[in-house]
């Protein structure tokens, strides 16, 4: 985009005069300035007009005699994500647009399972440069709609998301996008040739998701072996709803992939470890509501983020998980159900800063050489500096299980503790140790379903008084208990805030029960 200088504008102002159209309108409601968004070219006016929705496009042809003609001829990102976009809609605007497609997205709710319609819409001329294609039918219907032979015309595609149709077989083998980065196919039907013929036709592919529906009644659909045959390129995959075939995994070589989920998955454990080894650029990975695997070890140079949750009722879920070698390991993020027994253990990872989401059931954790049997009973052996935040999930709030943990991490600023039951007083123990995390690191504090009584008030309390250099204590109340302005300053009386050791820490109740403290962090 060029550097339009005052001149130039006012030239370029005139010469739109010239033409009999009116000037440029001159600031807005209240404004006191000349309108100079108004004098930029055709070219760069239409790029941020295909920025916006169809819907807001379209609307800025009421601002002025000079936008008028914009949105008609600009780049055109057609999308049905608003109400008054129907099929009588998409029908005239591919009709009478004037520019070229860059977008085109269209739900299961304007095609109505109709082949026939959609592949009509593919063949406007408009779209013959379109680089975004997005479509998908009723994932209910079964047998799912064939796929229009149109849907694979263009050469120009950079990004492609096919849903709930069959594949036409007899057209995989001419599937040509050169240009492809992004592809995903949901609960598509699609042959094991099909697939491996399409995806040959993807060279410079640094995306795929490939994903069956969700149905916990019935096994899950095994993975086509040619859905781990690759381009060496890829950057992101994502695997969903699928069962691996145990010897396929084991031939998965993705040298530059950075990013890896399987969600609701079945994997064994020789393939899990197997793939991972296949992926040594390997960055970033999510595993949810997976199964099939107890024990998870993780050998990876350059591993940074590894998040994992899992359900209740998945019989086979992981039991043991030791990070074994994680040089570059900066967040391990683990969510088992409550009442999970897990074993973690933490032989190497020199570089983690978060830790979470650890629970009183665990039966065995392991840093280093620091062993806690449970979270009660800790024999410290190890200090980890560069852990600076921890979530905790307490079925009640001890002081003696963070007095361990504050010894393990004395450099932690962020402590993250939901509990659910506030039992009799068990604040007793109080230790005389100063703690390096309360004088000098401890920023914030957050205590999820806090009760205000009288256990979670000395638990909370303790850190009013002692936390130096704390900024923020969030006391997040149950949403069915809610705040009342009497409640909460009763709250504040027996908090002792008058008292607290960090002038400037703020004291915040809510009632937020969807917080995540990933999401904060």
């Amino acid at each position: 985009m060029g550097v339009v200088t005052r001149s130039q504008a006012k030239r370029g102002c005139r010469s739109h005069q010239s033409d009999g159209e009116e000037p440029p309108p001159r600031g807005g409601r209240g404004a006191g300035g000349a309108d100079l968004i108004s004098l930029l070219p055709d070219e760069i006016l239409g790029s941020i007009i295909s920025l916006l929705p169809t819907e807001q496009g379209a609307r800025t042809q009421i601002l002025s005699s000079r936008w008028r003609h914009l949105w008609r001829s600009a780049p055109l990102n057609l999308e049905d994500g608003v109400r008054r976009i129907n099929e009588a809609v998409v029908s005239r605007i591919l009709a009478e647009h004037q520019g070229i497609a860059r977008r085109f997205s269209v739900s299961p709710f304007i095609i109505d399972n109709d082949s026939d319609k959609l592949d009509r819409w593919l063949r406007s001329p408009i779209l013959d440069k379109l680089q975004e294609l997005n479509f998908s039918f009723y994932a209910i219907t079964w047998p799912s709609p064939p796929m229009p032979h149109s849907a694979l015309r263009f050469s120009s595609l950079r990004v492609a998301e096919f849903g709930s149709c069959e594949f036409p077989d007899d057209a995989a083998h001419q599937v040509h996008f050169p240009n492809l980065q992004h592809l995903a196919l949901g609960s598509v039907t699609i042959s094991e040739d099909s697939l491996r013929a399409m995806l040959a036709g993807c060279p410079a592919l640094e995306k795929f998701v490939f994903s069956y529906m969700d149905d916990r009644e019935y096994l899950p659909e095994p993975l086509p072996p040619s859905a781990l045959h690759l381009s060496s390129t890829l950057r992101y995959a994502e695997f969903a709803c699928c069962q691996f075939p145990k010897p396929m995994a084991c031939q998965v070589n993705f040298p530059n992939l950075q990013q890896l989920v399987l969600e609701t998955v079945t994997i064994s454990e020789g393939s899990l470890h197997a793939m991972l080894s296949g992926c040594p650029a390997l960055y970033n990975l999510l595993l949810g509501f997976s199964s099939g695997f107890l024990q998870f070890r993780i050998n990876s140079l350059k591993l940074k983020h590894v998040e994992m949750y899992f359900h209740r009722s998945d019989a086979d879920r992981l039991q043991e998980l030791i990070i074994e070698n994680a040089p570059c390991l900066e967040r391990l993020d683990y969510r088992g159900p409550y009442g999970d027994v897990i074993n973690i253990s933490i032989i190497s990872a020199p570089k983690l800063k978060i830790l979470g989401r650890l629970t009183d059931n665990i039966s065995r954790l392991k840093l280093g050489t620091t062993v806690f049997k449970g979270l009660h009973d800790a024999r410290m052996a190890t200090v980890m500096r560069t852990v600076t935040v921890l979530a905790l999930r307490l079925d009640n709030l001890r002081l003696d299980v963070i007095f361990n943990f504050m010894k393990c991490f004395p450099c932690m600023e962020k402590l993250y503790i939901k509990t659910h039951i506030a039992r009799k007083n068990t604040q007793r123990y109080y230790s005389q140790d100063r703690f390096e995390c309360l004088d000098h690191h401890l920023k914030k504090l957050w205590i999820g379903y806090y009760s205000g009584e009288r256990p979670h008030v000395a638990f909370a309390k303790f850190f009013v008084l002692n936390a130096s250099v704390l900024e923020s204590l969030v006391l997040n109340v149950h949403p069915r208990k809610g705040i009342s302005g009497r409640w909460v300053k009763n709250q504040r009386r027996q908090l002792q805030i008058e008292k607290k050791a960090s002038i400037g820490a703020q004291i915040d109740f809510t009632c937020d029960d969807g917080f995540s403290y990933l999401c904060d962090i």
